[in-house]
Parts: C-alpha cells; structure tokens; sequence
C-alpha cells in the first residue's frame, strides 16, 4: 500500500479479507464484474460490532488475498473504489443508469437510481451495506464514495420532498409527457378528440421499463379526458416512489454509522452529496484527448488557448458545470471504452463582435462554438455566466449543428467503410443558448 495514512496497519480493529482486488477501478468497470467486491464485503462485515466499524480512521482494515500489501488507508480506500465502481457497471443489482442517460435527453445523463425491482431480501441487504459505507464516508475525512446518484436519490435520503422538477432530472421525457397529457386542453384537444389521440390506461412505466398499475384494474382503466389529472397525479406519485424501500434500507445502514436521523434532517441532498462524494474533478488531459477541432480552427490559435487555460483555472464545480453544460452529464467517462467514439468538438463562432458573445453549447453533438475572445478574462467571464446562468435546452436549428451532424456522418462513413452507421444524428437535436441579446443574429436561430 502506497496510499499514505495516519495510522499502521494494525490501525483499524476490525480486518476484512476480500478477493478480487487486481486492477485499477477503471478495469474493473470494464470487467463487468457481478458485485464480487461488494458481495464479499457484505459478507465479512455481516454480523459485524458497528462499534469497531464507527471509527474516524478507517472503519476497518482490507486485506486483498493474494496481495502482499499491507492497509494503511489505501488499500481501504481502494476497496471503496472498486466497490462504487461495481454498484455503476450495468452487471448491478442495486443500481442502474436513469433514463436520461438510457435515452440521452434532459440532464443528469450519467447519473444512476435505483432499480425498482431491487428490494428482495438479499437487495435491502445490499441497500443496508451501502448505507454503512456511505456512513464511513460522512464519518471519515479521508473516505469518500465515487458514486454519481441522482440529485433527488439525495434528496429522498434526507427527507427532502419530491416534485415534478425532480421527475425531470432523471427522466425528462416522462415529465414532459405528463406536463402535455394535464394541459392538453391548450393545445385544441377536447373530450371528443382526446379518444382518438390516447390509449393510455391506469399504468405507468418505471425507470427499467417494468408497468406497474396506478389502482386496482389500472390496466383495464382508461384514461380519459376528465380523469387525466388524477392519471397524471398517481403516474408521477408512481415514479417518485421508485426504489423507496432500497433508500430507506440504506438510512438504516447510515443509522449504524452515524446519528441519521439528527444529521441528515440538517442537509440538503446536495450538502449530503458533497460530504458523501466530495467534487469529482474533470480530467482535462483526458478532455483534451478527445478534442477534435472544426475547420479553421487549431489549439494553436490564441481564442483556444484562452478556452482551455479558462478551464484549467476554474474550480472543480466549474469544471464539472462546463462538462453539463456542453453535455449533459457531470463526469467524464472512465475508460476508453465508455468513451468509445465520443470526442469534443470546438467550433468557432463567427462575429465581428467576439468579445460581445457569450459561447453555444449543442448537448447532443458534445460540441461547442468559441467566439474568437481576445483576452483571457474575457473568456473566463463569458464562459464562467454561460455555465452558470445558460441551463435551458433548446431545439437545435443552427447552422452549426448542421455541420456537426454531417461531420458525424462522414465519420461514420469514414469509419464502416462507406456504411452509415444507424447511431448517426437524425432530426432535431439539443443545444444549450448562451447569448447576451436578441440582436446578436449568429445565435438566433438556435
């Protein structure tokens, strides 16, 4: 163990011997490994004195069979990784990715929730472990938990109600279904019409795509014109519940640590996240990777260098704001495998008045249109307003993402030997508009 620490080996009461340690978290992810970790974990600290486990240090020792290396606080730590790391493959039993990151709409694309049907027995088990673990990391100044949960998962642990917003941000295309469906009456459809258009019953689809009726014979009840509302009411009432009997599982695990319910009835699921996982930074190295840049445009050129060293100084936060801003998601993925064929691609965005213009984001190209800034104040202050001030997604029509989606499909091309590739962009897309008038016409038609 190179990791450093405060205390020996021997500094932690309580040793837990786990397998399957090798590699980094990152291989493991990859690796696809069904819960090994996680399981052997549960199992060596089932029946544990939560007294030796409630600790400042550490909670317990880790010994990886087979290894020679002895815990002074990085193997712990690395046992953590690999643990969140498993919990966010898609071999899960506990958690999956939210339907915004299935679909790629909306925000929060690389956030996880839990998986309805996860609340047997053995589940609620795991729910509780989870809990003890993110216990150990409010508990411990070293010990934080890689886990990217939807922000209302932290909102249900702290008892924080729920509204439509949250349905949103983890699955934007239910809510919006369900905003339509109670003001379709503003849109000319009326009782008589209203049969013709619906066929929905008293049922809704959960986020593993599970139907789950509403009431009793839901699914022999349709909905009609005059009971919409109360559909609409029970459907998201339905979709907020999800995963409730994991998360309240998990508070039980917390309650072993930690006083639960004194402490977590003090933070908001955002503070509670942030003492739990801490800022997870952006790699601008692996960023740069896979940067490609459009026509005319070089990393050579000032305006570039001002985006990237704008970058470079911003916080974490920012950083991880810029990353939503351009793309939906907060992290960038771990291996090379999850990022496959995905790259950033820099624009620049053509103006007189650079310094006037505020940059445009387009979300589902993962693509950006620089103003040529000539300064690096300026830049940091444009792009710092844009990430902060510029959330809304708005129906891509520029020219711009015009040419990002034919650059894509001559990728494609490129890429399968003259095959279209079925993953190239159809349609209308998502842009996020940062813009400071109504007058500036190079961002108007977004």
């Amino acid at each position: 163990d190179g990791g450093g620490g405060s205390s020996g080996g021997g500094g932690a009461a309580l040793a837990v011997e786990v397998g399957g340690g090798e590699g980094s978290p990152a291989a493991r992810r990859e690796s696809g490994h069904s819960g090994t970790l996680f399981s052997q974990m549960l199992t060596g600290l089932r029946g544990a004195d939560m007294a030796k486990v409630r600790r400042r240090d550490r909670g317990f020792r880790v010994k990886f069979v087979g290894e020679a290396g002895d815990d002074y606080g990085g193997l712990y730590r690395e046992a953590f990784t690999n643990l969140c790391a498993e919990l966010q493959a898609d071999s899960s039993e506990l958690l999956q990715r939210c339907p915004n990151g299935q679909h790629g709409l909306g925000s929060n694309r690389s956030s996880f929730l839990a998986r309805p049907s996860a609340s047997s027995p053995r589940a609620l088990d795991g729910w509780r472990m989870l809990g003890l673990l993110l216990g150990c990391a409010l508990l411990q100044r070293d010990t934080v938990l890689d886990l990217e949960l939807c922000e209302h998962v932290w909102k249900v642990l702290v008892g924080s109600p729920l509204d439509e917003a949250d349905l949103a941000g983890f699955d934007d295309a239910a809510a919006n279904s369900l905003r339509s469906l109670r003001h379709i009456d503003r849109e000319g459809v009326d009782a008589a019409l209203f049969g013709d258009l619906f066929f929905n019953c008293f049922e809704v689809e959960l986020s593993d795509g599970s139907l789950v009726e509403l009431c009793d014979g839901g699914a022999a009840l349709p909905v009609t014109f005059h009971n919409r509302h109360a559909y609409c009411g029970l459907a998201l009432a339905a979709r907020l519940a999800e995963g409730r009997a994991g998360y309240a599982a998990m508070r039980s695990g917390v309650a072993s640590i930690v006083p639960c319910g004194r402490l977590l009835a003090l933070l908001t699921g955002k503070e509670l996240e942030r003492l739990a996982c801490g800022v997870a930074d952006i790699d601008l190295a692996a960023l740069r990777r896979h940067t490609r840049y459009g026509v005319g445009v070089s990393p050579s050129q000032s305006h570039v260098k001002h985006f990237w060293s704008a970058l470079e100084a911003f916080s974490p936060e920012q950083r991880r704001a810029f990353l939503k801003f351009i793309w939906g998601r907060n992290r960038l993925p771990l291996t090379e495998a999850e990022w496959g064929d995905a790259t950033m691609r820099v624009h620049a965005l053509e103006t007189l008045t650079p310094d006037q213009h505020l940059p445009v984001a387009h979300t589902c190209f993962f693509s950006i249109e620089w103003p040529k800034y000539t300064s690096l104040h300026i830049a940091k202050a444009k792009l710092s307003y844009a990430i902060t001030h510029c959330a809304g997604i708005d129906a891509d029509n520029t020219s711009e993402a015009r040419a990002n989606a034919l650059a894509d499909a001559f990728a494609h091309l490129e890429g399968d030997g003259g095959a279209a590739s079925s993953d190239a962009p159809r349609g209308a897309a998502s842009s996020r508009l940062a813009r400071t008038s109504s007058s500036e016409t190079d961002a108007s038609n977004v």
